[in-house]
């Protein structure tokens, strides 16, 4: 076989059957050969950085390798910010790179692609040659897992039509790691857990892929300990009497009260950064203990007092049976009172509205969509300042929920949230927008979603402006219109392109524009468009600071 072809069959061999793209001549035949002769689902891209981004997406949402292709030259240039996000979230993703010919130094498009992407963080696997093509494959996929970043794999155009007698290499599985905690670090850790008297248990992603809810909550009620959760394992202890939410930026008032009290924190599966502390504040007056699967974790952001790597499941329930050897008793943290606040707090009552007859507060908006929009959801947010509102939405389980933020660059939601809809066709998916960020790549792509047929709710928060750099402006006395936009008409692009649409300008809106998310047709996408006033500092929650 060719070439091309052998790309394709390794990558089938190894369990690939999504793959997005931007075909151009390096990857144009790996794309076709893909599609054509493994029936390989190809979903075409409007820019490369997208492609790369619903992969990520794809892979955030089905736990899965997320692989991209691109062509050579400005074709991998153009995924630079995709690239780097990747890395930022240590998503395990193969992108099908094409390069110039070797022997055509001269060729337009010609430039060092090693260091490109060297620079990206991102790993770099060459095709060899023809003969290498099923070991080269493998070893990228390989790398992708066990580096827990983006590998580029690097297919010169000359190889891709060389003949090859192709051998497959076996594929790749991942083993479930149940790893034991280290004896003498365990003892250490549970000295220090065992004398505070106002501990709290914080589960992040790693304690959600571990499965240990159940663990953590015994482990809680063995303790005393209330429950918290970094970002990403938004809604874990949903329904769990002592569950105080978010463990940061964006904890409510009655949580932030208790985590300042608070003596020691035991943390599993989150890596301390500094939205999960508040940049490091909760962490004051506290000793911390840490455990997590991979040893790179422990100590990342901060110093901890006692660092255990092992599975957050294992830990957990090892942590019980040595409480309960030592007839430990649970702490007094847990009260009527705690539990009574929790019970009758309502985020709504955290704020006063400021919306008026043009636009709405993103802060009401927010959560009157919590209730309204389909509760079996995954919301994917992009990044910007309407953020700190739209991280407040619910989610069934934490998995359902997919961000864009590990390079603080805005842009990269709406292709991340393709790539969540197309690994779960039959779960509705909410994408959260600026509309800077939709001005970047969400509008282009939206296209994409229509020709798809996505069950996709994209909900636009514009205030006409890049907020984060409008507000900046503001506090110093400074104009800020600068960051002032007068934007195209979104809903009517939109609608151009096949969506269904609605426009919220006042409060009373809202239910009309849910109505029509209510009553959506299946395969059209829709586009809820909210004016916002740019001056609106949106925070729902973070009164503790």
């Amino acid at each position: 076989m060719l070439g091309h072809d052998a790309v394709a069959q390794a990558l089938v061999d190894h369990d690939v059957d999504t793959v997005f793209a931007v075909l151009g001549d390096g990857n144009l035949f790996i794309g076709e050969s893909l599609e054509r002769q493994h029936g390989v689902k190809l979903v075409g891209a409007t820019h490369e950085a997208n492609a790369v981004c619903m992969a990520e997406g794809w892979a955030k949402a089905t736990g899965r390798l997320g692989v991209a292709s691109v062509t050579h030259g400005p074709g991998l240039t153009n995924t630079i910010t995709a690239l780097v996000e990747g890395v930022k979230n240590g998503t395990p993703m193969v992108v099908v790179a094409g390069d110039t010919p070797i022997e055509n130094e001269q060729h337009l498009q010609n430039l060092d692609q090693h260091a490109l992407v060297a620079a990206t963080g991102a790993g770099f696997q060459p095709v060899r040659n023809a003969e290498t093509i099923a070991e080269d494959v493998s070893t990228a996929v390989r790398r992708a897992h066990s580096e827990h970043r983006p590998v580029v794999l690097n297919i010169p155009l000359n190889i891709e039509w060389d003949e090859v007698e192709y051998e497959a290499r076996p594929a790749l599985t991942r083993p479930a790691q149940r790893l034991a905690a280290d004896p003498d670090r365990l003892e250490t850790a549970m000295g220090i857990i065992a004398s505070s008297a106002r501990p709290v248990i914080v589960a992040g992603r790693g304690a959600v892929k571990s499965g240990a809810r159940d663990a953590l909550i015994r482990l809680g009620d063995a303790l005393g300990a209330p429950l918290a959760t970094s970002l990403l394992a938004t809604g874990f202890f949903q329904g769990e009497p002592f569950n105080l939410g978010l463990h940061g930026t964006l904890s409510h008032e009655i949580a932030g009260e208790s985590l300042a009290m608070a003596d020691c924190l035991v943390v599993f599966g989150a890596t301390l950064n500094f939205l999960t502390t508040d940049y490091q504040s909760l962490l004051t007056g506290k000793r911390v203990v840490q455990v997590d699967l991979n040893p790179d974790h422990i100590d990342r952001y901060v110093t901890v007092d006692a660092g255990v790597v092992g599975d957050a499941t294992v830990v957990a329930e090892t942590m019980i049976e040595m409480l309960s050897a030592a007839e430990h008793q649970p702490s007094s943290f847990r009260t009527a009172e705690l539990e009574r606040k929790l019970q009758e707090f309502d985020p709504a009552t955290a704020f006063e509205d400021k919306s008026y007859d043009g636009a709405v507060d993103p802060r009401t908006l927010t959560r009157r969509l919590d209730q309204a929009l389909p509760q079996d959801r995954q919301v994917v947010v992009d990044a910007g300042r309407f953020m700190l509102d739209a991280l407040t939405l619910s989610v069934a389980d934490p998995l359902d929920l997919v961000t864009s933020h590990g390079f603080g660059a805005i842009g990269l939601g709406m292709s991340t949230a393709i790539g969540a809809a197309v690994a779960r066709p039959t779960l509705p998916t909410v994408l959260c927008v600026g509309d800077g960020g939709y001005m970047m790549g969400g509008m282009t792509e939206l296209s994409t979603a229509v020709h798809l047929g996505l069950d996709l709710i994209v909900v636009l928060y514009n205030d006409g402006s890049y907020g984060a750099e409008h507000i900046q402006l503001v506090a110093k006395d400074m104009d800020p219109s600068a960051a002032l936009h007068d934007w195209p008409d979104f809903c009517a692009v939109a609608a151009s392109m096949g969506c269904d649409t609605a426009k919220i300008d006042s409060l009373t809106d809202i239910d009309a524009a849910m109505d029509i998310v209510k009553n959506r047709t299946p395969g059209r996408p829709v586009l809820i468009e909210a004016s916002i006033d740019p001056d609106v500092v949106s925070s729902i929650y973070g009164h503790h600071r």
